[in-house]
Parts: C-alpha cells; structure tokens; sequence
C-alpha cells in the first residue's frame, strides 16, 4: 500500500482542547493532530499537506475550530508565479546575501537569532519562551526530507528558513531573522528563494502554511499571487487583481477529515 493510500486510508487523530488564538484577538482555537502512535513518513504528509494540515515539528496538525473558518491552507504555484515590482526591488536590494543549504539540526547560532527573532516579533508569545529542548521539538524534528536554509551577509547569519522537500512541492515551513535587518524584508526574501528553488527544480507547489485576513502575522501570504487557496476542500487560484476568499468554507459546512 502507498503512503497517500495509507493517509486516505484511515489516520487515528486526536482534538486539542479549546485554547486562546495566537492570530486573532477574542477567538479561541482547536486543532486535529495525527496521532503520535502513527508513522508519518514523507509521502504521507505531502498528502496531509494537500489536504490543509501543517507540521509543528513532528506533529501533524489542522484548525479545527467550531465557530471560525479563517484559517485557509495555501501553496503558490512555481510555473505561475509571477514577482510584483516590489518583490523584484527586495530581491535587487538583497543581491549580497547567500541562501545557502545547511543540515537541519540544532546550531546555537540558530537558536540565538530565533530568540532575538520572537522577543522582537512576537513579544509575550509562548514561542519566545522556548528553551533550546522547545527549540529543537519544534524546529528540529520532522518527517524527513527536511533541510535549513542560512541568509548570510559577509559570514553574517541574517536569516534561517526550515524546509521539507517533497517529489513535487516543498513547504515552507518557518523562518526567522535578525531584527536589524527589518528593512530588508528578509521574510519575502526567503520565500521567494524557496519559491525560485522549487521551481528550478521541477516542483510544482510552494506550501505556505495559512493565510488569514485579519491577522498581520498571516496576512502578507496574499503577496505572492497567483496564490491557491483550499477553499470547501478543493485549490482555488486567485491572481492579483483577485478578491481573495477570507474562510476556507462557510461556518455550516461540518468539519470533517
């Protein structure tokens, strides 16, 4: 039996209790995960990726919320894809820079920059509390096929970038950067480089984890257009001059997997 067969199959899960969101104010959240006991090798998480879930180190997870529907799964299509005028300015502004590939493992220069990252981005979050053992649970650990990227400057790490690799996609898995370099948008920076290098390299689909509206952390993902939504289960495309979907189904529609 294939991997996808297997995932579509039957996949043992559980529910996460109710708990306040990290992306929109007064809203509580819930998540499905795969449960630990299940073997999630790489073919069957690309299926998983397909489907809206996303991974938080090993565990595989999808919004699951009974009153909310606005987190909606995207992924850019690398032969569609088309760079604004301003994401051509930031790649031309960040010619000097390396992205280069590293092994993905803990380094403590990593570490040190992702906690530099989320006292100034995400001041007060439960990330930026992490030790180095939530660092690695969280950023180290994976399905395999996973690889760190490092934007450097002179020698200088500027950035980080965690990515998983699959036959015809890779996902964007998460990225931080030095706070002193704010102005250069390392964070597009990044994801246009994963998106040039899944496209050089026949992939199809950049997975970008999900785009919500109302959220400023979740929001700058509507920047890379022609972008697909997953919308009542099913891609949508939406080019730039498209008004995109703000819930991935209406609130009656059952939530099911």
């Amino acid at each position: 039996m294939s991997d996808t067969n297997q995932a579509r199959q039957k996949l043992d899960l559980y529910i996460s209790s109710p708990q306040v969101c990290d992306y929109l104010e007064e809203k509580e959240a819930q998540n499905i995960f795969i449960s630990p006991e299940v073997t999630v090798t790489p073919g069957i998480y690309d299926y998983l990726l397909s489907v809206g879930f996303r991974r938080s180190g090993h565990f595989a997870y999808r919004p699951h919320c009974s009153g909310c529907r606005s987190c909606i799964s995207c992924r850019v299509d690398t032969q569609r894809f088309k760079q604004s005028k301003s994401q051509k300015r930031i790649l031309q502004k960040n010619k000097q820079l390396t992205f280069n590939a590293v092994t993905a493992q803990f380094y403590e220069e990593h570490y040190q920059l992702y906690m530099r990252y989320q006292t100034y981005k995400h001041p007060g979050g439960s990330m930026a509390k992490f030790g180095a053992k939530e660092y690695k649970d969280f950023l180290c650990k994976a399905f395999g096929n996973n690889t760190m990227y490092e934007t450097r400057l002179d020698g200088k790490l500027l950035a980080v970038s965690v990515t998983d690799f699959f036959a015809n996609a890779l996902s964007a898995v998460y990225t931080f950067f030095d706070p002193d370099y704010s102005s250069n948008s390392l964070g597009t920076y990044c994801v246009l480089k994963q998106i040039e290098l899944a496209a050089n390299e026949n992939r199809q689909y950049v997975y970008l984890g999900y785009y919500i509206k109302d959220s400023n952390k979740m929001s700058y993902k509507a920047n890379f257009r022609p972008i697909e939504l997953l919308i009542e289960g099913e891609w949508a495309s939406y080019d730039k001059e498209s008004t995109l979907a703000t819930q991935s189904a209406s609130i009656d529609s059952p939530l099911s997997f």
